[in-house]
This record gives C-alpha cells, structure tokens and sequence, in this order.
C-alpha cells in the first residue's frame, strides 16, 4: 500500500437537513432555521482487508462470435468511455480445433493488462464416462492424469501465440447436471482430481471449483489438506440461488476467493416477455440495484474479484442488437459496473469505513491506491441524502463523484474541496463512486 494511506483518516459528516414550520401566529409562513444532523462515518486506511484482483465478464462461450476490437476497448479500456473491466473469462475448449480462434481475443484481453481466466466446461469427450462432451458423464479416473495434461497443452498453445492465460479452473459447475457441454464431479472426485494431478499444472495459477452456489463443500476438503491445498491459488464460485457468504477458511489459508459468474435478466431466459424492447427502465434499474448490492457485498465479504456473465448481452454490459439494445452500445447496466471496475483498480486494498452510528440505508466500501482514495456509496433507498461533507486530515488535490441511476450514466461531478472538506448529493436508487486524489 502507499505509504500516505498510513497516515489517512477520511471523517464522512451526513448532513440531515431537518426543517419545522414555526407556529407563530403573526407569521404562519415562517420557517426555523434548518437544523443540521450530523453522521460521523469514518475512513480508517490503516485497517485493510483484501487486495482486489479485478472486476469483469466472460467471452462469448459458444461459438466464435468474439467481442470485436472496438467491443474490448469499450469493455477493457479505461480512458473516458470504457468500462475498466480487467477479468476476462473465457471457454477452455474441449476440442483443440477451438484453440487457434481464441488465441486472438485472450491476446487482446492481455493488450488492455486484464486477467485471463479460462474455464473448462468438459474435458475432451474421450476423457469422459458417457463418451461426450454434453452433461450428464463424468471425468474417468484413468484419465485424470491425461486431463491435467491436457490443461498445458492449451496454456502452452496460448504462450506460443503470444498471449497469456493467468488462471485455469478444473470444472465449470462441476454440481451441475448441464444438458449442454459439462462434466460432474462429486466432491471427492474433485478432491482427488486437485491433490494428485492440479500440481502438475504449469504456466498459470489454479482455480477450484466454480460449483452452481458456491458450495464450500467443493473447496474444505481441499483447503484442510496439506497437500491439495498447495495446489490451487484461488477459490472460486458461482452465486446461482445461493452462495454468498464470507469464507473465513479460504482467507485463513491464504487463497483469493473469486465469484466467477451469476446474472440477471428479469428471468428472460424462461419468459421472453420480462424483457422487451419496450421494458420499463426503472424495473431494469431496480435489478441492476441488486448486483451492484451483491458486489458490495462479495467485497464486503472480502472476496478478491467478481466476475459477471457474458459481457455482450442484451441483459449486460454491452448490447448485442436484441431486446431493442444497440450492438456494441454500452447498457446502463454496463456503466453501473465500472463505478466499480473503472476506478478500483487491480490492487487496490479495502479499507475501513463505519459509520459512528448508524441511521442511514447507505452501503458504503472504500479502496486505497495509486495515491488516490475510492468511497462507493450504494443508495438502495427512494430517498436522497442531501448532503455529505467528506473531511479529510491531509489535502486533496483533487475530487470528482460519478453518478449512475436510472437517469444518469456515470455522470461526473467535480468538487471543489473547501477548507480540506468536500460536498456530495447521493440520489435515491443510486450508485456514487468519490474518487479523491491526493
């Protein structure tokens, strides 16, 4: 960490503005002066929680319809249009013929410094029980060792073109009957599969084990083993139904812990009708509140990265030319993402924030790094907080507040630091990112 974070204390003062009608009978217009409230939340950068590895979202995974070069700049880039995402997961292929296609965008993913995680959703069909790619079969014993082998062909294939694969996961989904590509695992199967053969995967770290839920079922055995537990260097899980909670053995283990994949789309998937051309924003909006509230709190949890669905996609980040979106057009629900992707960065460290006493809706995380301080404020609530005076014991050189909701899209504001102090509107149903600079 920097060493000005040392010695930084932020004091955050809410101001209620609350304001009574005078009685008096000569004037029954009159109003008392508004009565100020004040809410000490404060910024201890001296106590610090997890390194963040990054935010982001996945490759096309069927087919070949990769993100175009404009489309990654927009998803990667972090001038003033992009989003900052700096994960990209992407499909390892159960088939080597899908390997040379997707070199190309995991070396563009690497042009913008992002992380590559590459995500197997069946070994070859050969490796497998049922002799297919598709559900329902698992990994053969005899062919675990064929497996891991496999894992560095494709590690190495990618290195020998030029880019770079930095993390590789076992299984998708492993608890997970698909009726498309998949492989099953129970959880011994992986066990062992991680123990005996994950050490001999070279050339990138090792991720287990991605299940529906997050099932810590998959990952204790592993991480109570001396020597499975060597094997990886991140845990990693999926938020499907459930899932998210704070994972105190993975943390007392040294290993990240990664949510690397969940969506939503208004249950589209099942009834087309949810999602329209002609859907109300502000029912979009209300559940794109829930994943910024769900990204507060993996973070809050300590998670390390959070990892989103397709990038490209009616529901996501990036339209795909459905559902009345514009291919390649940045979604409300994309520039609701990166007031967390753009502006903390890969390894920046949360800090303390606590509110002295607590009497508003507002969640709040704070980051350190690059010298600069990162508050976001989520607003889950219909009613805006006028004002919050933001103290700070150093000088600012600098202050700026982004805004999305459903009427704004990362909307800047610069404030002027007044005597070390800075002002700030948070509106209902909103998500404010406070970038100061030092």
């Amino acid at each position: 960490m920097k060493s000005y974070c040392q010695n930084l204390t932020l004091t955050f003062i809410f101001l209620l503005f609350l304001t009574a009608c005078s009685k008096d009978s000569k004037d029954d217009n009159a109003v008392q002066p508004q009565q100020i409230v004040p809410i000490n939340v404060t910024i201890d950068a001296n106590t610090t929680y997890q390194t963040i590895s990054g935010f982001g979202g996945a490759n096309a995974i069927w087919g070949t319809d990769y993100l175009t070069a404009g489309e990654m700049a927009l998803a990667f880039g972090t001038g003033d249009e992009g989003l900052g995402l700096s994960i990209f997961r992407v499909r390892l292929p159960s088939v080597k013929g899908d390997w040379a296609g997707l070199a190309n965008t995991i070396k563009s993913a690497n042009g913008f410094n992002a992380k590559v995680l590459a995500s197997p959703w069946s070994p070859p069909a050969q490796f497998k029980s049922n002799n297919d790619v598709v559900g329902g079969g698992y990994l053969l014993e005899n062919r675990y060792a064929d497996f891991a082998s496999y894992i560095n062909e494709f590690i190495d294939y990618i290195k020998s073109q030029s880019a770079t694969v930095d993390v590789v996961s076992i299984q998708n989904e492993p608890d997970w009957k698909a009726s498309y590509e998949g492989c099953e695992y129970t959880t011994s199967q992986l066990f062992n599969f991680v123990k005996n053969y994950a050490g001999t995967i070279k050339g990138a770290k090792v991720l287990a084990a991605e299940s529906l839920n997050s099932n810590h079922a998959y990952t204790d055995d592993i991480l109570n083993d001396a020597l499975a537990v060597k094997n990886i260097s991140i845990v990693g899980g999926h938020l499907y139904g459930a899932g998210l909670a704070a994972y105190p053995l993975a943390e007392q283990k040294g290993k990240e812990i990664w949510m690397t994949e969940h969506l939503l789309n208004l249950d589209s998937g099942n009834k087309p009708e949810n999602w329209t051309a002609t859907t109300d924003p502000k029912v979009i909006w209300t559940e794109t509140m829930n994943m910024l509230q769900e990204i507060h709190s993996a973070m809050s949890y300590n998670w390390n990265a959070y990892i989103w669905w397709y990038i490209r996609r009616y529901y996501s980040f990036l339209g795909d030319g459905e559902k009345g979106t514009t291919r390649g057009q940045i979604l409300k629900r994309g520039y609701a993402m990166s007031q967390f992707s753009k502006f903390i960065r890969p390894g920046y460290v949360r800090v303390k924030v606590q509110e002295e006493t607590p009497s508003t809706s507002l969640k709040m995380t704070a980051y350190t790094g690059d010298n600069k301080t990162v508050i976001v404020i989520l607003n889950p609530s219909d009613v805006e907080t006028p004002k919050i005076s933001f103290g700070t014991s150093g000088s600012i050189s600098s202050a700026t507040a982004y805004t999305t909701s459903v009427s704004k899209s990362r909307e800047a504001a610069i404030i002027t630091p007044i005597n070390s102090k800075i002002l700030v509107n948070i509106a209902a149903n909103s998500i404010t990112t406070v970038v100061i600079n030092k």
